[in-house]
């Protein structure tokens, strides 16, 4: 049906981003049909494993357990690996960090393993590495991608091209159905929802982010310095919102939302929007094919 979707036995080709490292937001998305992730960066081995066993027994859907290697010492990223491996967990994704650091292991061991990349040629060292999906985060994104700006317009058919097989997944730049249309005419096979998913009944993130997310316009954002450099809302923005400067990764997409729903409607009507508006631009492009003027 979709690759994304047989990939991780889910019913829309949608993965949660690492954006709760409790599992409430997740078990929402998985329960919607999406792929519901925990993220693991701030969470000792200990927590980690008390958030897999509060999933599981909240729904029996698959889900993810997201690692940005660099965030984490050799020694926690060592000890969460193989964490994953005893609790045997669907599916990971890695990110900010080699793909070789831990995908032959997970492997090994079932677990289906995804890398989030920012370039072409990390897609490639990903593929090279085994991965089984590669998810493609441009610079609209609020995730990390180091120095690298490239927009989705070029990424996703740049990796499509680069990696025709590879089931591949648009991170970021998406908040509704016109942007799921988008990167599926690109060539994406799935989406990753980070800033959307935040704007949830269900997420557990202060109440700030919302705030500043429905507040955003298309200028609210702006890369952050240093190494990974994650999109985070403007200083000056964060101020006239919130009468303070508090420092939140989200996308441009944010300039996008408008409301707060459950998760399941919102992925419910964005997957209804994006076939609608796929519908309308087949039609309104369909005029131009020879094989339709003749």
């Amino acid at each position: 049906m979709n690759p994304i979707c047989d990939l991780y036995s889910i019913e829309y080709p949608l993965i949660m981003g690492a954006v709760s490292a409790l599992p409430g937001l997740g078990i929402a998305v998985s329960e919607a049909g999406g792929l519901g992730t925990i993220a693991a960066a701030g969470a000792t081995p200990d927590q980690l494993r008390e958030r897999i066993r509060a999933f599981r027994a909240a729904t029996n859907r698959p889900f993810a357990v997201n690692f940005p290697i660099a965030l984490m010492p050799p020694d926690q990223l060592e000890a969460k690996v193989a964490l994953c491996i005893e609790e045997r967990v669907e599916a990971v994704i890695t990110s900010a960090g080699s793909p070789r650091v831990a995908t032959a292991r997970l492997k090994a061991a079932g677990i289906r393993v995804a890398h989030v990349v920012a370039t072409t040629s990390h897609a490639e060292k990903a593929a090279e590495a085994g991965v089984d999906a590669v998810i493609a985060e441009p610079v609209e994104s609020g995730g990390y991608r180091g120095n690298d700006e490239v927009s989705m317009m070029v990424l996703i058919p740049s990796i499509r091209r680069a990696l025709p097989g590879m089931p591949l997944v648009a991170a970021g730049a998406v908040a509704d159905g016109h942007g799921i249309a988008a990167v599926f005419a690109l060539g994406a096979d799935g989406i990753q929802l980070g800033t959307r998913l935040i704007a949830t009944v269900e997420s557990e993130l202060p109440a700030h982010y919302q705030k500043l997310i429905l507040a955003a316009n298309d200028t609210a954002t702006a890369s952050a310095e240093g190494r990974i450099r994650p999109r985070v809302a403007k200083p000056e923005f964060a101020e006239a919102v919130l009468g303070e400067v508090k420092r939140i990764q989200m996308g441009q997409v944010a300039a996008l939302i408008t409301d707060v729903a459950p998760a399941a409607e919102v992925i419910r009507r964005m997957f209804q929007e994006s076939a609608e508006v796929a519908a309308r631009t087949s039609n309104a492009l369909g005029v131009f094919a020879p094989a339709v003027r003749a």
